[in-house]
């Protein structure tokens, strides 16, 4: 296989050629920049045994169902059959040369990792300056090719450190995409971008440098590190959506949230044998998407305390905001869905509606579906039950 029998977005063959230290890859979404360095990458391990790459992300857990997912499908589409470890989240090719992933959450792995020729941080926009300084300094040493450093993000916010250091540094090799550069991208997908508000639709349509959001629902959340046991669990059913379950703890005023399982593509078969792993105490009351009622009810019949979670909307969130929020530091999802969550507008008027903008808000609706059910019944003589 040569590289011009790959077929790529030509918009992308300045970054397939490029051979720089640095490589960042930003703009829109659906504009195929993940896609294209997952191609690049597979590419390299196909044409040399010694390439060894790591692809890291904020969070370990998050790269499962996002790149990991994405280098085997890329492989496969080369016509490649690599062996693909899901414990360790490990690419092997049959030449040897590998492709492994590492989360910033744990440093110490992190450090052991030695023998890397280049690195891909997918979704740069969540990781803090320090920590990639610390990988940028992991790649060093005598490579078999070339050291490159590629990240890929959203331009989610005009402040971020990615920014400032771009500007520093005028000879990083840049490339600015949106979904008009992608040519494989479905017209429904374009769609959607296109019915943005005017805010979102600046970063995600038009790839440009994100201003502070219009209508944040939460703009004030803490995350913390420490381990909590839960005191009850609310589920947003899912299946080409996520699924999503977090635990919550509550000390009044504050209370404690951390992102359980969030994943697309599980049957209810799937989602209750990942709940059985990861509720350690089963006589804890689970809240769920009420509009599921034959979900719930396979739950119940495995012994899972399931219960119709009340889903009023305005209320639960008023309800909601009473209250500290903290974010486990490893709920990388949540704490996206809550960097975004945020009233829907009037196209016209450009006037903020009373309910939430329908976008990516799993774990969040998780997250008031538990605490409004369960909390409400403190003030409320009917209880919970």
């Amino acid at each position: 296989m040569s590289g011009d029998q790959i077929q790529y977005n030509s918009r992308y063959s300045g970054y397939i050629r490029s051979q720089d230290r640095y490589a960042v890859l930003f703009g829109g979404a659906g504009s195929g920049k993940s896609y294209t360095v997952a191609q690049k990458l597979v590419y390299r391990c196909i044409q040399n045994k010694r390439e060894r790459i790591l692809v890291i992300r904020n969070v370990y857990r998050t790269c499962r169902e996002s790149t990991f997912r994405l280098l085997i499908e890329v492989a496969s589409s080369f016509g490649v059959e690599v062996t693909a470890n899901r414990s360790d989240l490990s690419i092997t090719f049959p030449n040897g040369a590998q492709i492994i992933h590492a989360g910033l959450d744990d440093p110490e792995k992190l450090k052991s990792i030695a023998g890397i020729t280049s690195v891909w941080i997918e979704e740069a926009s969540e990781v803090k300056e320090d920590a990639f300084r610390q990988v940028d300094l992991r790649l060093r040493g005598d490579v078999p090719t070339y050291k490159q450093v590629t990240l890929t993000l959203n331009p989610t916010d005009s402040r971020l450190w990615v920014r400032r250091w771009l500007d520093e540094n005028p000879d990083i090799f840049v490339l600015r995409t949106t979904w008009r550069d992608n040519a494989f991208l479905d017209k429904q997908y374009i769609d959607v971008l296109k019915s943005l508000p005017e805010d979102l639709r600046a970063i995600y349509e038009r790839g440009e440098w994100g201003e502070a959001l219009k209508g944040v629902i939460f703009p004030e959340w803490k995350t913390y590190n420490e381990h909590r046991e839960p005191d009850f669990y609310g589920i947003d059913f899912g299946y080409n959506s996520p699924s999503a379950v977090v635990a919550v703890t509550v000390t009044d005023p504050d209370i404690y949230v951390r992102e359980v399982i969030y994943q697309s593509g599980l049957t209810n078969s799937d989602l209750i044998a990942e709940l059985k792993k990861a509720v350690s105490n089963k006589n804890l009351p689970i809240y769920c998407d009420a509009a599921e009622p034959d979900r719930i009810e396979e739950l119940i019949r495995e012994g899972l305390q399931a219960y119709k979670a009340d889903k009023s909307v305005k209320d639960g969130i008023d309800f909601v905001k009473r209250y500290n929020i903290n974010v486990h530091a490893g709920s990388q999802n949540l704490q996206n869905e809550l960097r975004e969550y945020r009233w829907d507008e009037d196209r016209k008027s450009g006037e903020l509606k009373d309910v939430p903008l329908k976008r990516h808000d799993h774990a969040v609706d998780a997250m008031r579906y538990a605490i409004y059910t369960h909390l409400k019944g403190a003030t409320n003589t009917w209880g919970v039950w």
